[in-house]
């Protein structure tokens, strides 16, 4: 029967206790749950049977969209990073209504953007934003899972968005550790594709796939297109905007035209170093060939932590009380 809080549900022969809800989707829930005999937590995605339906094809593909979850989220946990792992799975057909199920390790923390609107209210008195330092605890383990699973795996996830990266906390003091989560609308695309980048690629010979339409999609994602390893460099890009910019996402009535696809952060924030507003260009390019592989982007990320403690005055760039033309105070 379907998952209900407040009673146990068995699973690949184990029995877990429902908690709560800690997020529901349009084609799946997710709930907190104790493994019973362990006391464990976990995560359990209930996928919603009958939102996979497509009135005109007549199609149900809940069971490929399952098996693809669990599939790129194993191949992905093979890297030795921290990461989302499969615990079990099942389907049960016994039902009128086929369930899908997938038992996670639970992440404790908070999402990246719970963790950005803390971390610039709190950063050295509420005035600096200090950039080498999500460069290095965040964007660069993010970059290293991503490209052990280009060169690897040959998937993408698809997602990398404030929502679908978790921050816990490490041992040290001030030491972080983002976890990339929800492998649900990743894709394997395999050794001969992954890296394929004909310009145009938005073209009638280019392989077509599902559009996705989330902030942040690169422009082949967004047009149905074939998505390939650059795609999550644009989606990391995307999420690299957000921070330098404080907050800021490209919204739709933004994109024009090719060019406006072309993200720059220093045009909101004046303050921002240029080479990190060069790198955010770099990676946002309209085509994907034109865009550097996740090996480049680590190299580019490595070279902006080479200057110490950069940093923009976050309160300056909200509210400034100061004349940036005569360095005078503003009454």
């Amino acid at each position: 029967m379907p998952i209900t809080v407040g009673k146990p549900i068995e699973i690949d022969n184990v029995i877990y206790d429902i908690q709560k809800i800690l997020g529901k989707g349009g084609l799946s829930t997710v709930y907190l749950a104790f493994e019973r005999e362990t006391k464990k937590k976990v995560a359990i995605k209930d996928f919603l049977y009958k939102k996979f339906y497509d009135p005109h094809t007549k199609i149900n593909d809940c069971e490929e969209y399952w098996e693809n979850e669990i599939l790129n989220t194993q191949a992905q946990a093979r890297s030795g990073f921290n990461c989302v792992k499969v615990l079990h799975y099942e389907k049960k057909i016994k039902y009128q209504t086929p369930e899908y199920y997938i038992v996670l390790n639970f992440i404790e923390g908070i999402t990246f953007l719970e963790f950005y609107l803390d971390f610039i209210q709190t950063c050295r008195g509420m005035e600096h934003l200090d950039l080498s330092s999500i460069v290095r605890e965040i964007f660069i383990p993010i970059a290293k899972l991503l490209d052990y699973c280009h060169t690897k795996e040959y998937i993408i996830h698809r997602d990398v968005s404030v929502q679908n990266i978790i921050i816990q906390k490490g041992k040290e003091h001030g030491e972080f550790i983002p976890v990339l989560i929800d492998w649900g609308v990743s894709k394997y695309i395999g050794p001969d594709w992954i890296y394929h980048t004909p310009k145009p690629f938005m073209s009638d010979d280019m392989r077509r796939d599902i559009p996705i339409t989330q902030k942040g999609a690169p422009p082949e994602v967004r047009f149905g297109y074939m998505p390939v390893a650059t795609s999550d460099i644009y989606y990391l890009a995307h999420l690299m905007y957000f921070v330098f910019t404080g907050g800021i996402m490209r919204e739709d009535s933004e994109i024009l035209d090719k060019d406006s696809w072309v993200l720059h952060p220093k045009e909101i924030n004046w303050y921002l170093p240029a080479s990190y507003n060069e790198m955010v260009e770099k990676l946002t390019q309209f085509e994907p060939a034109d865009r550097p592989n996740m090996q480049k982007v680590l190299q580019m990320f490595n070279e902006l932590i080479r200057i110490n403690q950069i940093h923009y005055d976050f309160d300056f760039f909200i509210k400034p009380d100061t004349d940036p033309l005569t360095g005078k105070k503003i009454s």
